[in-house]
């Protein structure tokens, strides 16, 4: 039921994105296409990632599943550049009514009888919440910027904390933080280059977070820690610069027919959280491996094999 809930709840986000956030992104003249400029699209697809991730976790991981999950993905991605190439700007409501009732229908399909904690999924949402938090744009006044950013940081980073739960029990404190420290970053007032100086401690936190709910036999949060902190920027850093040469974003711009950014970069870091997410994970199996599944088979059928 939670990660229905979430599923839903991520593809309302998507819609207000478009409908909503979207518009108030668009700039008035030439010399505002500048970086960041369409950092409505980083959100919307912070969330469109929120969604996916919560069906893959829904699914059990199941190897079919996940590639039906994943086409399923490019095709509302495929469907975001669309939409908006025709600049939907009315109907929210519809929209994201619609939205919801298709991300339940995937929820239906894609439902394992009980599904576990996938802590690869867990460590991947709690980097794309950072990054979702850190959301920046030209001014970083823009209407919307920062309750976007809040909410889409916030329900990544609950994504985060129930893929890595499973069907444990969780204390309260653990989700209610997870999901307040987005807002709280964003909506206090800090001096230069500390939002991202908190994105980053944030992210750090919610790993070890993760790690400790996915493998709570394991108590070396001190070594998590270390290794999440170090492999983030190892990581973020190239990757980041890596887009910016290749202008990662500028053929989705070019596909929706915005305004070319010409004076800046065009990129997309959100995606980035798929990369470092799913090499932290294996980092971190060397020292917090997850608990091995146990054989349940009948002890008479093990000795005729």
């Amino acid at each position: 039921m939670i990660f229905k809930g979430l599923a839903a709840a991520a593809a309302v986000a998507w819609a207000l994105g478009l409908v909503v956030l979207q518009p108030l992104s668009e700039p008035i003249g030439p010399e505002t296409y500048a970086n960041n400029t369409y950092w409505a699209r980083e959100l919307r697809w912070g969330a469109l990632l929120a969604l996916v991730l919560a069906l893959i976790v829904l699914s059990g991981g199941r190897r079919r599943a996940n590639w039906s999950i994943v086409a399923g993905g490019c095709a509302w991605l495929a469907a975001d550049v669309v939409l908006d190439r025709f600049d939907v700007d009315q109907g929210a409501a519809w929209f994201a009514a619609g939205a919801a009732v298709v991300a339940l229908a995937g929820c239906a399909v894609v439902a394992a009888p009980r599904p576990g904690s996938l802590r690869a999924a867990a460590i991947v949402a709690a980097v794309a919440s950072g990054l979702a938090t850190a959301t920046e744009s030209p001014t970083d006044t823009e209407m919307g910027l920062h309750l976007g950013s809040a909410a889409v940081g916030s329900l990544l980073a609950l994504v985060a904390v129930a893929a890595a739960a499973g069907r444990r029990r969780v204390p309260i404190a653990v989700p209610v933080l997870a999901a307040a420290v987005p807002w709280l970053l964003r909506f206090n007032p800090l001096p230069d280059g500390m939002l991202w100086f908190g994105c980053f401690a944030f992210t750090v936190l919610l790993v070890v977070a993760v790690v400790a709910l996915a493998t709570p036999h394991v108590g070396q949060h001190g070594i998590v820690a270390t290794i999440a902190a170090i492999t983030l920027p190892v990581m973020l850093l190239p990757l980041t610069l890596a887009s910016v040469l290749v202008q990662s974003g500028k053929p989705f711009t070019l596909l929706a027919a915005n305004p070319p950014i010409e004076v800046d970069e065009d990129v997309i870091l959100i995606v980035l959280a798929i990369p470092v997410g799913i090499v932290l994970d294996h980092v971190l199996r060397g020292f917090s491996p997850e608990p091995a599944v146990p054989d349940t088979r009948p002890r008479a059928s093990l000795s005729r094999q």
